[in-house]
């Protein structure tokens, strides 16, 4: 029973192990491949070990292996119902070797249909096959858990940066190898009952500390070393470039969105300028659906949008997205742009997003976030500098005059544009240095195209980091659905302030609402028109306080109330239950033996320096117990690690117990230090043999309290 009760103890371990890839893989893709990969194996190790050598068991397990991903990963048949066809096996192998680098160049989590969750099920098998013969076959206490150390070890590498954590079960990895120590040094059913709840303290104590230590806010990321491909730019014609074209025929049906959010939808992010058109630096990369996230606040929207007359090879989102699963969906980590590799018309997908929130009071002191290809002007073809760019800067100056912080020169920079000119979609296309500077100067008409595109360079002229996007107001309702035309189109720009992110700006104003000041602008959500009529309402500035020699002080950071008090109860507590166990294992093991060698009665000490020489025994690997061992069996298991001088002082110490326990006549006080003496015989002989750091390690584990 403690055979089977060890293999059964492997069997979870290692499927613990194989869930810590829950950073990796979705949790519901993951448990039906652990599950069969950490059960099958150890089940065979049970019915051959006994009937088939190690070289024959081995290809039976690599077999069924096979014959199992074949079948629930890879989805093709098995030849006679269990035998893996030549190209299951080929997809297999080749799956195992091409995953680990497949993960470390994606987006994680997986999309839970990828068949790298090959490499998953082939670790979780070879360590569960691994533990069970170890367990079966040999008498190594803790062996048997070094084979799922691999399996961790691997979900903690490809797991960083992924959705899950790696922690819990981590601590449920370190309980049940202490839970098989405890099956493997054949200590009784009671000590088993006594050690399970401490082993369930110490795993919650694991999981409590753990994200408190220092690497657990920025654990390393082998990604760093390893050479990543190239984000795979998308060419295409300029999103800014189609406008006008799309302007020119507003009925064109081109996607429809099914959602509760009227947020405007994003399709390009443009931040590259030549001088004549912008452009996106975006590089693509698959992902399994997961997008790297916004910082700050914001709220969730799902979408599902299926495209009509869309060209190019980007998908509309609102801003930003969270998760997007679809045929060949790729993605930028840098925008959340979202593109796709498959064929355009027809396609669906769906899209989870965040829609970003700027409080007002946040914004109000940001500073411009230190981007220099934000700021980015080009020169002219022959290398200088363009006379459009000097005038650029002195209308962006003459517009932000009085502006009293960053912000309220991006706010007031949009109000000067909307007032400016008007908004008219039969004005020509363009938004090169010379098609803004007649708009700015002369026509002052355009379409959304021009006020965008102005907005960005007169930013950019005036030190604020700015971009443009592409994209469209949430479009007519139609029943369950959300119909999106051409006409739907508007650009927009974005400016970036430290420790805040990208804010939106609409400079266009509103084509029904003409001749409003400035004060309506076209496609702007409720939340920018509020942030921007705030910015340029605050006429007071804060001044900073400043030290004592005049400099500025930082800010003070506060925190809810009672928030530092729950901080240092989540480290006391755990803290406080790590120094209770090292205060345990510490002093238990010398009480313990104080306490045998001066029982009052000979027989007493006698049986005492037979438990304490037991407890020796392990240390050396000898997998025995104080009520099992006979003087035959102790010479014989010690002899063989401790040398043949450790057969005499057993055996008489066994003779001594024995007589101490069943014999006729007492034990004296002089048998009593002859025990202890062979004790002491034994002691010394362990010491040579067992390392300091072996014997420090085992101080520190549950059996050193149950010795």
């Amino acid at each position: 029973m403690r055979r089977v009760a060890a293999v059964v103890v492997v069997a979870l371990l290692v499927g613990a192990a194989g869930m810590a890839f829950d950073g990796v893989f979705p949790p519901a893709a993951l448990l039906p491949v652990v599950g069969p990969a950490a059960a099958v194996p150890c089940v065979l190790a049970l019915l051959l070990s006994g009937r088939l050598p190690l070289w024959g068991l081995l290809p039976a397990s690599a077999l069924a292996w096979l014959a199992l991903v074949s079948v629930t990963i890879f989805r093709s048949e098995a030849w006679l119902g269990f035998v893996p066809g030549p190209a299951a096996m080929r997809a297999a192998v080749l799956g195992v070797r091409d995953a680990g680098g497949w993960l470390l160049t994606t987006i994680l989590p997986a999309a839970p249909d990828s068949t790298a969750i090959v490499l998953v099920s082939f670790l979780v098998w070879a360590g569960a096959t691994v533990g069970a013969e170890i367990a079966l076959r040999s008498r190594a206490v803790m062996l048997p858990a070094v084979a799922g150390l691999p399996v961790l070890a691997v979900a903690v590498v490809l797991g960083v940066g992924g959705g899950g954590s790696v922690v819990p079960y981590a601590a449920v990895f370190a309980g049940l190898a202490l839970l098989l120590a405890l099956v493997r040094t054949g200590r009784p059913a009671g000590a088993l009952v006594t050690g399970a709840p401490l082993l369930a303290v110490l795993v919650l104590a694991g999981v409590v500390v753990a994200p408190v230590l220092p690497m657990a806010d920025e654990p390393y990321d082998v990604r760093r070393l390893v050479e990543q491909p190239p984000p795979k730019p998308i060419n295409g014609v300029s999103a800014l470039d189609q406008v006008s074209a799309w302007l020119q025929n507003p009925q064109r049906e081109l996607f429809t969105v099914a959602t509760t959010s009227e947020a405007n939808l994003r399709l390009a992010v443009l931040d590259t300028f030549d001088g004549v058109t912008w452009t996106s630096s975006a590089g693509f990369v698959p992902t399994g659906g997961r997008v790297p996230g916004p910082d700050g606040t914001a709220d969730a929207v799902g979408q599902r949008f299926t495209v009509q007359g869309l060209p190019g090879p980007w998908l509309p989102a609102a801003d930003r997205p969270l998760l997007a699963s679809g045929p060949g969906i790729v993605v930028d980590p840098a925008t959340g742009m979202l593109a796709s590799t498959q064929a355009r018309e027809g396609l669906t997908y769906r899209v989870n997003s965040a829609i970003r929130t700027f409080p007002a009071g946040a914004l109000r002191g940001a500073a411009p976030a230190e981007d220099p290809a934000a700021l980015r002007l080009p020169d002219g073809p022959d290398g200088r500098t363009p006379p459009q760019r000097a005038r650029l800067t002195e209308i962006a100056r003459r517009a932000t005059a009085g502006a009293r912080s960053p912000t309220q020169r991006a706010a007031k920079l949009a109000a000067y544009l909307r007032k400016l000119a008007v908004n008219d979609v039969n004005a020509p296309p363009g938004h090169g240095y010379r098609s803004i500077e007649f708009f700015l100067t002369e026509s002052k008409r355009g379409t959304t195209e021009q006020f965008a595109a102005s907005y960005a360079l007169l930013a950019r002229s005036i030190g604020l980091p700015a971009r443009i996007v592409v994209g469209f107001r949430p479009g007519e309702k139609q029943g369950d659905l959300r119909q999106v035309r051409g006409g739907d189109v508007l650009a927009w720009a974005e400016v970036s302030f430290r420790g805040i992110g990208w804010v939106p700006f609409y400079p266009t104003p509103s084509r029904t609402r003409a001749g409003d000041g400035g004060g309506v602008a076209e496609g702007a959500p409720k939340q920018a028109q509020e942030i921007e009529q705030a910015i340029n309402n605050d006429t007071a500035q804060p001044e900073p306080a400043r030290t004592p020699d005049g400099r500025p002080t930082a800010p003070a950071q506060s925190r809810p109330d009672g928030s530092s008090s729950w901080s240092l109860l989540w480290v006391a507590v755990p803290g406080g239950l790590v120094v209770l166990y090292l205060l345990a294992v510490g002093v238990t093991p010398p009480v313990r033996r104080l306490r045998r060698r001066g029982a009052a009665a000979p027989a007493d000490r006698v049986l005492g320096a037979w438990r304490q020489t037991v407890t020796r025994l392990r240390l050396a690997g000898i997998p025995v117990s104080s009520g099992a061992l006979t003087a035959g069996e102790a010479a014989y298991l010690a002899e063989g690690v401790l040398g043949p001088d450790s057969r005499e002082p057993l055996t008489a110490l066994a003779d001594l117990a024995n007589l101490a326990a069943f014999g006729a006549e007492p034990v004296d006080q002089a048998g009593a230090q002859l025990a202890w003496r062979h004790h002491a015989t034994v002691d010394a002989l362990v010491r040579r043999r067992v390392g300091l750091m072996r014997r420090f390690l085992l101080r520190l584990s549950p059996l050193s309290l149950f010795g």
